[in-house]
């Protein structure tokens, strides 16, 4: 009998390392770079970009072989549209979006309206809200009037650069380029200096007399070594910018002109002249780059108004492989957001934030397949978590199964950086039978971490997902890359790029947690409740 056990938990065991062998570097490194890569704009929620990010986090989990969850077409059923008509072909919904509702400052479509004249002949097919224009968060108003390239908008004394000298704007409208020329040594050279931000030129552009502002979105230089094409991303409507540390936030003049952004391809058709050329011109030379363009006039109306707009978490479910066992679950996850854009078009790509736990939780999904653990598994990518954890706040409010069926929550975020051996783990203060488990789990198989770092790191404990399940009374884990945070100089800035972030290290992190969630989901014993106190 004894004999029959020990190959029982052998077999078990073989299992759960054979799952471990799956998750290897290269695999992470290309969903990290899908995910970070500075044209998908930061991940802001909610964004095109986040919309993109779901998209390849869904696609991942009906290829692994996840389930949506089973009340994923109610959720989604106020959000889907009727067909237009009666016969129309309906597109299939994507059930493992589960969407959540945040207040956030919209365009209001049918009071919104970009109308032109070139040559004194009125245009129509284009112009479309969100495609090729959007309003400007902040700036929405009614303008006409002749449109005047003015190059960047920028004024500046100290570079000996001025885009506006000799131009008269006085009633005019003005197109200019986000951002600012890209020139070695002027502007700060390599990093953004402040005469990149949209609202000290809107200072500038309002003492000129402009009626109104187009600015031509130029998205951020791509590093060299770009590894495959992008297809890029709609214009959309930014909901919000970007706030970087040490940067000084400055706000927008309070008297501005109503502004939008139109794309490249839109700004040419209006002008007849290929801007971003003349962009790259001045990128070159550092001096400002004047061009005639053909007559054009413009009536532009945007509207913004205070509305409930969607924002989707990612969800999948592994069943079970053991009946006894199917109907309790181990959730695991990571936010998959980050911070967006700043006004002046810097990106913080948050590769390590969060691209490193999103990547991961791809990893261990994977691992998990192979491994086939007895309860069922919930993955989960979050949105909005920097927002204050409004994604898993809307999964513990309304959970895709019953919140006494949860026996543990694993949260992986920023797990790419620091020693590749290391790795912090949270929770187990309030919950010690789980710092067991995380225990048992790093000696069930190879993992690569050497230094487990629990009982510290207190002060984040309330700053992430895991969080949400915790004040829910669900036992839970946070694993995270090192202690203090402040080893990471690169934090929350547009410096958290891919190229900052150690796959290998990723790796050994979720080999520990693809085990521990295997040990948690087979274990014939649940955790307890986690000790009260935040």
């Amino acid at each position: 009998m004894i004999l029959a056990l020990v190959s029982l938990s052998l077999w078990l065991g073989g299992d759960v390392v054979a799952g471990s062998k799956t998750i290897d570097a290269k695999s992470i490194e290309e969903d990290l770079f899908a995910l970070s890569r500075v044209e998908m704009r930061g991940r802001d929620s909610p964004s095109a970009a986040l919309s993109r990010a779901a998209e390849l986090i869904s696609a991942r989990m009906e290829e692994l072989g996840y389930e949506p969850a089973s009340d994923a077409r109610e959720r989604l059923a106020p959000y889907l549209k009727e067909p237009a008509e009666a016969g129309a072909t309906v597109a299939t919904p994507n059930l493992y979006l589960r969407p959540f509702t945040r207040g956030l400052e919209a365009p209001v479509p049918e009071d919104c309206s970009f109308e032109f004249q070139i040559d004194g002949e009125e245009e129509s097919g284009v112009g479309a809200l969100e495609v090729d224009w959007a309003p400007v968060m902040g700036c929405a108003g009614h303008f006409e009037g002749e449109v005047v390239f003015a190059g960047f908008g920028i004024q500046s004394k100290g570079d000996r650069y001025d885009d506006l000298a000799g131009l008269s704007l006085e009633g005019k409208v003005a197109m200019i380029v986000s951002g600012e020329p890209r020139h070695k040594r002027k502007f700060d050279g390599p990093e953004q200096s402040e005469a990149a931000l949209l609202w000290g030129k809107l200072a500038a552009l309002k003492a000129a007399g402009v009626e109104g502002v187009l600015v031509v979105r130029r998205d951020p230089e791509v590093p060299k070594g770009k590894r495959d094409e992008f297809d890029p991303l709609p214009l959309g409507y930014r909901y919000s910018h970007a706030s970087f540390p040490g940067v000084r936030e400055a706000r927008p003049p309070r008297r501005r002109p109503p502004v939008v952004e139109i794309t490249p391809a839109f700004a040419e058709l209006l002008t007849g002249k290929d801007i971003l050329e003349l962009a790259t011109k001045a990128d070159r030379s550092g001096s400002p780059k004047r061009s005639t363009s053909q007559p054009c006039e413009v009536e532009v109306r945007s509207s913004l108004r205070l509305q409930q707009v969607r924002i989707d978490n990612v969800v999948g479910v592994l069943p079970g492989s053991d009946p006894e066992f199917a109907d309790e679950y181990v959730v695991v996850g990571a936010h998959y957001d980050h911070i967006g854009v700043d006004p002046g078009g810097r990106v913080g790509p948050g590769a390590d934030d969060n691209g490193s736990g999103s990547a991961g939780l791809l990893a261990v999904a994977k691992a998990l397949v192979k491994s086939s653990p007895k309860r069922s598994v919930v993955l989960c990518a979050f949105a909005a978590e920097e927002d204050g954890l409004l994604g898993s706040k809307a999964f513990v409010a309304t959970p895709p199964v019953e919140k006494g069926d949860m026996v543990a929550m694993l949260n992986m975020d920023m797990i790419g950086r620091g020693g590749v051996g290391e790795v912090a783990v949270l929770g187990t203060k309030h919950n010690p039978s789980l710092g067991e488990a995380l225990t048992r789990a790093n000696r069930l198989g190879k993992t690569g971490i050497r230094k487990l770092v629990t009982g510290q790191g207190e002060d984040l404990w309330t700053r992430s997902d895991h969080y949400s399940f915790h004040q829910g009374g669900i036992p839970c884990l946070f694993f995270f890359e090192g202690l203090p945070i402040s080893r990471n100089a690169d934090y929350h800035t547009w410096r958290d790029r891919v190229d900052g972030v150690d796959v290998k290290k990723i790796e050994n992190t979720c080999r520990l947690v693809h085990q521990t969630t295997w040990l948690l989901a087979n274990d014939e014993s649940r955790p307890p409740a986690p000790r009260s106190g935040r």
